[in-house]
């Protein structure tokens, strides 16, 4: 029996992570929506309206900001992974052919 080769490998790790990838499209749905609903929703903007009342040097304020910013870089984050996962299952245009 042959080992298999590095190019086969990496089209077998490829392959799985493709399977994990879109095993995980409803849970990332699922995150994404969560941090839509309820009070999430809207705590970095509430945060945001309470930082003029804040010491910029204040901890209250520095952890304002790191959670505003959280907040708002994990929604886009979430949005791309979604976004990357949809377009493994989104039917590719045909190349006409020669």
């Amino acid at each position: 029996m042959t080992e298999p080769t590095i190019a086969q490998l990496d089209a077998q790790i490829a392959d799985l992570q493709r399977q994990r990838d879109l095993a995980s499209l409803n849970g990332s749905k699922a995150v994404k929506a969560a941090l839509v609903a309820g009070k999430v929703a809207t705590l970095a903007e509430d945060l945001e309206a309470l930082l003029p009342d804040l010491s910029n040097e204040s901890v209250a304020a520095q952890q304002a900001r790191n959670v505003i910013s959280v907040i708002r870089n994990v929604r886009g984050l979430v949005d791309g992974e979604i976004s990357r996962i949809e377009a493994m299952v989104e039917p590719q245009p045909e190349e006409p052919a020669a």
